[in-house]
């Protein structure tokens, strides 16, 4: 098996100068001369995921570009994960001009050099002040080295809620007793979750038929968030940049750990499945899904589900939790781009309303918004009722969960690395084969396993950690 350093030395090599040095900056002339293209005849690539409400969003931005006379962007969706594509295609010229990926997943490319700093040409250049005018933790997810390297577009949608089946509630009689349909944002505590995940369950013949509860999948966000809360009175976090320290393996990590899964495994109220719990939601698999928003947004009413979003349950009696965020999708440029001034057109148009409200339109309208100036704005919703289910949920994420969401951090290496080790260890205690203290111990291993590693490459591609 090739390991990611075997990666990064190949790719790096592939490229060669031209992507580590000899990059074509944003208002250069291409190699070759010739007389300029007018703008609104240019023609660029985007690339983005390939996943039918993200490709009309890419079609909604590369329309209003071109309704603005910056030029024409051909759409090429591309499956998961995206990075690794965009590096065998600097390798082999086929780069996009702009691109949309997660800025948390932007680690490889990083450290290629390969993405155009957005500080000074796009945000300044616009007037636009990156702490002020973006959500939560959304920015954060761009920034690399004290410089950003892109425009998000989504702040964190993962991790801090739980998506309750309004209707079975009501069935049962328990309205007035849980949020949100209680009137209450936030679970009182883990137990009373646990609780209404009980009454919820469906069991014929001794047999389990609809679990009450499952949280699998995007575990390391939810975990983290749990983590990050119990470490706060210590004033510490889950990893100690300062002293390049992961505190997973401690007491406060266990008890993260019982509370994310043991706890609701020894109650018989959820265990290991073979998908994740939006799908297993939607597939009526589950009652309480805990940590993606998707069942209780239009995409999920549209199949008949009547999910309502609350808010993860509170640790500290009375008090909010703190969320661990991995900030969201959004657009970055490659130096190699053949495009280049188009490109930074582009992230100029999306530091505007208009261009971050065509994407906020994605499914239906993006409660997470990333732009603070779309926070209270509902007319571009395909549900701007003021009391509809839409607007109700928006206002949870917008007023309550995302003020307590904050980027996961920087420096501690491959966050895909990590939440893989998080991911494995939540498995392993859901199918009972672990507890809490084995899981905890052996991703700390893994976190400082792969910290070495990337600690090891950074310097070998002449950069500091």
């Amino acid at each position: 098996m090739h390991s990611r350093r075997d990666f990064l030395k190949v790719s790096a090599g592939a490229a060669g100068v031209g992507l580590l040095a000899a990059c074509v900056a944003p208002g250069t002339e291409m190699a070759g001369g010739g007389a300029a293209v007018p703008k609104e005849q240019r023609q660029g690539v985007m690339w983005g995921l390939q996943y039918d409400p993200h490709v009309e969003a890419y079609q909604r931005l590369s329309d209003l570009f071109a309704s603005q006379g910056g030029g024409t962007f051909e759409v090429q969706p591309q499956a998961w994960p995206i990075p690794p594509k965009v590096i065998a295609a600097l390798a082999a010229g086929t780069q996009p001009d702009v691109a949309c990926i997660m800025g948390e997943q932007l680690t490889s490319l990083h450290l290629h050099q390969a993405l155009v700093p957005c500080t000074e040409q796009v945000y300044n250049h616009m007037d636009v002040d990156p702490d002020e005018d973006f959500v939560g933790d959304a920015i954060g997810a761009y920034m690399w080295q004290g410089e950003i390297w892109g425009v998000p577009t989504e702040c964190n949608g993962v991790g801090n809620m739980v998506n309750v089946p309004s209707e079975d509630v009501i069935a049962l009689g328990l309205e007035d007793q849980y949020p949100p349909l209680n009137g209450e944002v936030y679970f009182e505590s883990y137990e009373s979750m646990w609780e209404l995940g009980k009454a919820l369950q469906v069991e014929e013949e001794g047999k389990v038929t609809k679990w009450g509860l499952s949280s699998q999948g995007w575990d390391d966000m939810s975990y983290l968030g749990i983590l990050r809360t119990l470490l706060d009175p210590k004033g510490m976090d889950w990893w100690d940049l300062e002293n390049k320290q992961f505190n997973i393996n401690t007491e406060e990590g266990m008890e993260a750990m019982r509370l994310f899964v043991e706890g609701p495994v020894e109650l018989g109220i959820e265990t290991q499945l073979d998908q994740n719990h939006v799908d297993a939601a939607l597939a009526g698999k589950v009652a309480l899904a805990r940590g993606n928003g998707t069942p209780s947004m239009p995409i999920a009413w549209d199949l008949g589900y009547t999910y309502r979003m609350a808010g993860a349950p509170m640790i500290h009696e009375g008090e909010p939790p703190i969320f661990c965020g991995e900030g969201g999708w959004g657009f970055i440029s490659l130096k190699q781009a053949k495009n280049p001034e188009m490109a930074i057109e582009f992230l100029r148009m999306l530091v505007t309303d208009e261009g971050q409200t065509s994407y906020a339109m994605i499914y239906g309208g993006q409660p997470n918004t990333a732009w603070k100036g779309l926070v209270g704005s509902y007319d571009h919703f395909v549900d701007n009722d003021p009391d509809g289910p839409l607007v109700k949920l928006t206002k949870v994420l917008q007023e309550h969960l995302l003020p307590q969401t904050t980027f996961e951090g920087v420096g501690f290496g491959s966050i895909g690395e990590i939440g893989a080790a998080i991911g494995e260890g939540c498995s392993e205690v859901r199918q009972g084969n672990i507890g809490s203290e084995e899981a905890v111990a052996m991703i700390q291993s893994r976190c400082e396993a792969q910290y070495e590693e990337w600690v090891s490459d950074v310097r070998e591609l002449g950069m500091e950690p």
